[in-house]
């Protein structure tokens, strides 16, 4: 009980009062970046009606995705470094600010860029937009996310300190398992005290995984007529994910005998 008394403390103190202007501060932030995504969208040429309704929408299936594709296919020859700067900015834009789209763009990836320059863009931009994520919590956003998630944050604080002897192998487990999103550990990270380095660590090589499988998908995006639930694909990351935890198992079992 007074350990628990101790974490809710813990957690608690990251949350000072009297700090609302951190939220206008998240929202400069995000309205600046915006801009500077606005502007590069500006340094296209001028798309068609029926371009821009391919590209303003939320992709649903992979005739959406593959739709999207035929249209920036069009650009990427003569605005190859333009397209890769927009992708870049966007892919970061979004992970930073942990708004849904970043799995889109990597299924993209494959078919824009090939395998290995998509692979390494994802990897890249994926590590890049969590830390910005990271940091922005850590500096202005702690009490913003635990008013928001007073609950998940006890919790995953509780977790971590039960293993944080083995921090680092329980974060690539979190990062290659689907049990926690990844916006959730962006925010989170600082407020239950994960080092940078061991989130960086476990973000660039957690993520690996799930990112070969997308810009593996599409690469057949060309082709494909659907995209949906992939078994394998689930029991791949939950095995890589139960092999991150290994070390940490082997751990506690020998402390138990001895």
């Amino acid at each position: 009980m007074r350990g628990e008394i101790e974490q809710e403390k813990k957690v608690d103190k990251t949350a000072p009062k009297g700090h609302g202007y951190h939220t206008w501060i998240v929202v400069i932030l995000f309205s600046v970046c915006l801009v500077g995504f606005l502007f590069l969208i500006y340094s296209f040429p001028k798309f068609t009606e029926e371009e821009k309704a391919s590209l303003l929408r939320w992709p649903r299936s992979a005739k959406d995705l593959h739709e999207i594709y035929l249209v920036i296919s069009h650009y990427i020859s003569s605005q190859y470094f333009t397209v890769m700067a927009t992708f870049c900015y966007l892919y970061i834009f979004l992970q930073a600010f942990g708004i849904p789209g970043p799995i889109f763009l990597s299924l993209i990836s494959g078919a824009l860029f090939g395998g290995y320059i998509g692979f390494a863009l994802v990897c890249t931009c994926a590590t890049l937009g969590a830390s910005l994520c990271y940091l922005m919590s850590a500096m202005i956003g702690k009490h913003l996310v635990v008013k928001a998630f007073p609950k998940l944050i006890k919790e995953l604080n509780k977790r971590i300190e039960d293993n944080k002897e083995n921090l680092i192998y329980y974060m690539l487990f979190l990062r290659i398992s689907p049990l926690l999103p990844n916006w959730f550990i962006n925010v989170s990270a600082p407020i239950v005290g994960i080092p940078y380095s061991y989130f960086l660590f476990a973000t660039l090589f957690g993520l690996m995984p799930a990112n070969i499988l997308h810009v593996k998908t599409g690469l057949m995006l060309k082709e494909i007529n659907s995209i949906g639930f992939n078994i394998k694909n689930f029991l791949l990351l939950f095995c890589l994910a139960f092999a991150a935890l290994i070390p940490t198992l082997f751990k506690k079992q020998i402390s138990n005998y001895k």
